[in-house]
């Protein structure tokens, strides 16, 4: 509940840009997480919890804490359909439903899909922002140019870039020039917010590359930008680079652009490669997490595995089948090498596989867009027995270590690996934000009884050791292939013997 609530403070403080502290989407939230945190630390003030609160808790909870990040999941999974359902099913008001489906329109946004974010926003004042983006991502000028301007807060500054890029589409550098005058001034006023700094940013190089300033448009769009699609810097460098009558490098900075543009957005650059008698490059299709889904699959069938054995014989016969059983005494094989990978397929219960497939879901396919699926298997099953072995050497009484968090943190200390050695502005934020992380899983790993310290940084170490050791075996996507197969050799032969060992060991299991 501890962690579930320090996941509600990171939720409640996106949801509190959207609306008010009083009304539905995030009165929810902040309620949901006050609850969890007060049932997580009631063990360390002697508090007494009924349990008809706690088992309302551990439903109410996490549903109201992660549905906004599920919601937006959804949509940009390109599910308006069920995310709109879905948000209906959770938020009863007027208002909590506005602010919820404003999430979904920023989402669509996110994806290029500017019909889908001006379907799915409410009718009211509150939603002027968003439909200026989406008027703007259609290009239909005119009505980004009529639409009320917020000027508040720092979101305020995305209505300003908008407009600057219409009067610039409309051929009125002055205005454009004027609006961006204004966006300074208020900037240096209400105080100098990272989304104003990125807004400012690009209307200046939009500026620029109005007039074929190439170098000037060069300079301001090498200053890191957080949030900003790479296919807007290629499609601003293109517009410049067209404007200077440099045609062969517009042509083909219009194709790097049409190649990374959202599938809503390339039409019209498609238009743009058209008039420059320049064929449309061929699209990669979207990489799929194999691995990761497989993995998670995995996982969750081993855990409905786990609870049948546990309803036909005992509480204890999965965790004896299956789990890291070193030094416990009266357990045959308790010591099995097999142990040191089979314990990542059970779990204590419905709340730990559930934050367990939860980060796996995000940092599995975080790290499988960026490597080939062999190397998450691969990280995943060293983290896993590195995370035995440190609890094992760390340790001098007998351990009963259960959980896949040793494997995460594993794909995550390899995911560390990758974002570590490279030079990208995403990839030092996306290092900070890991080690904040893995910062804050040692905090709770030391603050709550019975979660294993060692297991997760024997995880991450592991983690880090593949992932420094594949970039050292150069790109061949044979090592690749290599490393995955061994992988689910091993993973099926250690559940294979953990199977073979509840069959001979049945009486053993039955007489406890």
């Amino acid at each position: 509940m501890l962690v579930i609530s320090l996941s509600g403070v990171y939720t409640s403080r996106w949801v509190l840009r959207l609306a008010p502290l009083l009304s539905e989407l995030p009165l929810k939230t902040v309620l949901a997480t006050f609850l969890g945190g007060f049932i997580g630390v009631s063990p360390f003030f002697d508090f007494v919890v009924a349990a008809p609160v706690r088992v309302v808790a551990l439903v109410v909870c996490p549903v109201f804490i992660f549905a906004p990040l599920l919601l937006t999941g959804v949509a940009r999974a390109r599910r308006y359909v069920l995310a709109g359902w879905l948000t209906q099913v959770l938020y009863w008001t007027p208002s909590g439903q506005s602010a919820m489906r404003r999430l979904l329109a920023q989402a669509a946004l996110q994806q290029g899909d500017a019909d889908s974010a001006l379907l799915l926003l409410p009718e009211d004042a509150g939603s002027n922002l968003i439909l200026i983006q989406a008027y703007a991502l259609k290009q239909d000028w005119a009505k980004t140019l009529s639409i009320r301007t917020p000027t508040e807060g720092d979101n305020a500054f995305l209505a300003g870039e908008a407009r600057v890029r219409a009067f610039l589409a409309l051929g009125q550098q002055a205005l454009a020039s004027e609006e961006l005058a204004q966006m300074r001034e208020r900037w240096s006023k209400q105080g100098e917010g990272p989304i104003g700094y990125r807004s400012i940013t690009l209307s200046e190089a939009r500026i620029a590359a109005s007039s074929g300033q190439v170098q000037v448009v060069q300079e301001k769009l090498q200053q890191p930008m957080q949030g900003v699609p790479t296919y807007v810097l290629f499609s601003i460098l293109a517009e410049a680079a067209a404007n200077a009558g440099e045609h062969d490098a517009a042509a083909k900075l219009y194709a790097q652009t049409y190649s990374l543009a959202p599938e809503g957005q390339r039409d019209v650059f498609a238009q743009k490669l058209t008039a420059y008698g320049a064929s449309l490059p061929e699209v990669l299709p979207k990489k799929r997490s194999v691995a990761t889904f497989a993995l998670l699959g995995a996982i969750v069938l081993a855990y409905g595995v786990q609870l049948l054995l546990e309803s036909r014989f005992n509480a204890v016969a999965a965790t004896l089948t299956l789990g890291f059983l070193d030094r416990v005494q009266g357990v045959p094989d308790g010591d099995g090498w097999w142990r040191f990978l089979s314990y990542g397929f059970v779990h204590g219960n419905l709340v730990h596989i559930g934050f367990n497939a939860w980060v796996l879901f995000d940092i599995g396919r975080l790290y499988e867009t960026r490597r080939h699926w062999g190397n998450v298997l691969a990280s995943f099953v060293l983290g896993t027995v590195m995370g035995a072995y440190f609890s094992m050497v760390a340790t001098s009484g007998g351990i009963p270590l259960v959980g896949a968090s040793g494997g995460i943190l594993g794909i995550a200390g390899a995911l560390l690996a990758d974002a570590w050695r490279s030079r990208a502005p995403q990839d030092a934020r996306l290092t900070r934000s890991l080690l904040q992380w893995m910062g804050l899983i040692v905090v709770f790993s030391l603050a709550i009884p019975n979660v294993s310290l060692w297991g997760h940084v024997g995880g991450v170490i592991g983690g880090l050791l593949w992932g420094f050791t594949r970039q050292g075996l150069g790109k061949s996507r044979q090592v690749d292939v290599l490393a995955g197969s061994v992988s689910i050799a091993l993973i099926v032969y250690v559940l294979a013997r953990a199977a073979i060992w509840f069959m001979t060991h049945l009486s053993f299991i039955q007489s406890i």
